[in-house]
């Protein structure tokens, strides 16, 4: 099934600490191998905490702001054009350190939400 259409006709979570969460493409849509998320988070905010996926390839790709991306116990500092790929088993999470807003685009696939929380 093809499609186009606005971020305004995508699912989205919006929760008051943290900011808004897009799901551009998943299952909602049709996809039935890759994700897409729009990612807006508030200053000094994580998202969504330290944890990993056992199956799951990720891509991060900053567009507007700055953070420390938590990456396999070592910290860097993300801004735009910034592009991050996450291996499956790579322990991630990240903090909006900055004092504006982060945009962020995440591709991910599968789609199976292997969710595991690291304890910290």
């Amino acid at each position: 099934m093809t499609r186009i259409y606005t971020f305004d006709d995508a699912s989205y979570t919006y929760t008051e600490n943290q900011g808004m969460l897009y799901r551009l493409v998943n299952e909602d849509v049709g996809s039935k191998q890759i994700g897409i998320l729009f990612v807006e988070l508030k200053p000094h905010v994580s998202y969504p905490g330290l944890h990993y996926h056992k199956n799951r390839e990720s891509v991060y790709m900053v567009l507007e702001g700055t953070a420390t991306l938590l990456l396999e116990g070592k910290e860097h500092r993300i801004k735009p054009r910034h592009v991050i790929f996450i291996s499956p088993g790579a322990t991630h999470g990240i903090i909006n350190t900055g004092d504006t807003g982060l945009k962020m685009v995440e591709v991910y696939s599968p789609l199976d939400p292997d969710f595991i929380k690291v304890e910290q």
